[in-house]
C-alpha cells in the first residue's frame, strides 16, 4: 500500500507531496509539531497534543489554519487510509508558510500544515528490561527562551547531543539548563526516583512540559506515589535510586546507566508500577485493551 499525506487539506500520495523552497519553516525553522502515537488505530490523547500545539502557535504568533476538530478528524482519517490497524506515530507539522522576506514573525500567507502517520516500531523489549545509557551533553537548554517550552521544528540542539551522545557509546543524553541544573533528555522527559518519591526536573529548567510526563505524574497522585517537580543538579541524578525517561512514543523507558556509572536498579520497582499503570491508562482511554 503506498502512503498517503494530509496537506493543505488534501490527501495526497507521500511521493506527491512538495513544500515550496521559501516555505518560513525551510528558511527559518519557523514551525511547530506534535509527535503522539496511535495503538491499534487509536490516538493517544490526541487533544492533549492538539491543544498544546494551539498553545505553542499562540507563542509564535502562528495562525493555526484549521481547527483542532478538523486535524483530530484528518488524523484519524490518515490513520485508517494507510491501514494503520497497529502501532503508529503520527506526526502533526505547521510551519510559517511563505516568506514575505521579513524577518520577524510577520507572516505573508497561510500556515502550511502537513501530517505523517506512518506504523511505528517500539523500542526492543531488551530496551525496557535491561533500561538504556545516557551521558550528560556539555549543551544547555536555553531556560529564557520559549522555544525550551514548545516542539519548534528547530531541533538541531538535540540533533546534536544525541549524536554526540552514539559518538560516546551511550543511547541518549541529559541537557542542564544555564546554571548547570537537570532540563531533560535530548527528545524525552527525565524522572528519578529517591527514597521512594518520583522526582522530576521543574519547567522553569528549561524543557518542554512533556503529555507523557503529565500522565506519570498524575498517575503518580492515583497511584500515592511521592511526586514532585524539583531543581536538581547531575548528582542527583547519578545518585538516584532509579532513573526513567517518558515520551509518547517510548513509554516509560528505564535508564541502566548515566555518565558511565549504573544506576542503582533498573527497572526499578517505582518503575516498573509506573509503567503497567500507564499503559493500563492508554488501554482504558483508546478502548482497545492492553497496548502492546
Amino acid at each position: 500500500m503506498s502512503e498517503t499525506v494530509f496537506l493543505n487539506g488534501e490527501y495526497v500520495p507521500a511521493g506527491d507531496a512538495c513544500i515550496p523552497v521559501d516555505d518560513r519553516g525551510v528558511l527559518f525553522g519557523d514551525g511547530v509539531f506534535e509527535t503522539l502515537r496511535a495503538y491499534r488505530g487509536r490516538p493517544f490523547r490526541l487533544q492533549r497534543h492538539l491543544d498544546r500545539m494551539a498553545g505553542a502557535c499562540r507563542t509564535l504568533r502562528l495562525e493555526l489554519p484549521y481547527s483542532k476538530r478538523e486535524i483530530a478528524e484528518a488524523v484519524n482519517a490518515l490513520i485508517r487510509e494507510n491501514g494503520l490497524s497497529g502501532n503508529a506515530r503520527v506526526r502533526i507539522t505547521v510551519t510559517g508558510g511563505p516568506s514575505a522576506g521579513a524577518k520577524t514573525l510577520e507572516r505573508g500567507g497561510t500556515a502550511c500544515t502537513f501530517i505523517l502517520a506512518r506504523p511505528y516500531e517500539p523500542p526492543p523489549e531488551d530496551a525496557y528490561r535491561e533500561g538504556i545509557s545516557l551521558v550528560i551533553s556539555d549543551l544547555r537548554r536555553n531556560a529564557t527562551s520559549p522555544l525550551s517550552t514548545l516542539k519548534s521544528s528547530n531541533l538541531l540542539d538535540s540533533l546534536i547531543a544525541r549524536q554526540d551522545a552514539a559518538d560516546r557509546g551511550a543511547d541518549d543524553a541529559v541537557l542542564l539548563s544555564p546554571d548547570g541544573y537537570l532540563s531533560e533528555a535530548t527528545t524525552s522527559n527525565l524522572f528519578m526516583v529517591s527514597g521512594g518519591s518520583v522526582l522530576t526536573p521543574d519547567a522553569t529548567c528549561g524543557l518542554l512540559p512533556g503529555i507523557t510526563r503529565e500522565a506519570v505524574i498524575e498517575l503518580c497522585t492515583g497511584l500515592g506515589i511521592p511526586c514532585a517537580q524539583v531543581i536538581a543538579g547531575p548528582e542527583d541524578l547519578l545518585s538516584a535510586d532509579e532513573v526513567f525517561l517518558t515520551n509518547s512514543m517510548v513509554e516509560v523507558l528505564p535508564v541502566r546507566e548515566v555518565a558511565g556509572q549504573l544506576v542503582g536498579a533498573c527497572p526499578g520497582p517505582v518503575t516498573e508500577r509506573l509503567s503497567i499503570a500507564y499503559r493500563h491508562l492508554v488501554a482504558r482511554e483508546t478502548g482497545v485493551g492492553e497496548s502492546t
